[in-house]
């Protein structure tokens, strides 16, 4: 283990074991991703019928990548040049009417998903699996 000569050095040391950690281990990302599933499934599938064509692309389209500070996990659902997260979690933009369901109304499904990581102690867990 190295030395450190003042507690910068070492808070500096243990802010680039996190950052690894964040960008290698598969914890983390892992329950960003499954809690963000579970809030498209609570959110944004709440219309009838439950199933047609593009159920699941919302829910299977997530993606990771490394940042300055760690990661960043978003969502990466598409329809031609429309960015779908953002036309959902805030019910603007949309393209479909009359299907019995008031497209038009925001499904907060990422805005959930950070309550829920920020409220518990998932991450915190999970940040520990990465570490080791």
């Amino acid at each position: 283990m190295p030395s450190f000569k003042n507690l910068k050095e070492l808070e500096k040391y243990i802010n680039e074991q996190a950052k690894k950690a964040l960008q290698n281990g598969k914890y983390v990302k892992n329950t960003v991703i499954e809690t963000g599933k579970k809030h498209v499934d609570k959110e944004v599938y709440i219309y009838q019928p439950k199933q047609y064509e593009r159920t699941g692309l919302l829910r299977e389209s997530w993606d990771v990548e490394n940042t300055d500070d760690g990661i960043a996990v978003f969502n990466t659902r598409t329809d031609g040049e429309k960015y779908i997260p953002e036309t959902i979690e805030y019910g603007i933009n949309y393209d479909y009417t009359g299907y019995g369901y008031a497209y038009e109304k925001p499904r907060p499904f990422i805005a959930e998903t950070r309550r829920e990581l920020k409220d518990s102690n998932i991450l915190k867990e999970a940040m520990k699996k990465d570490l080791k």
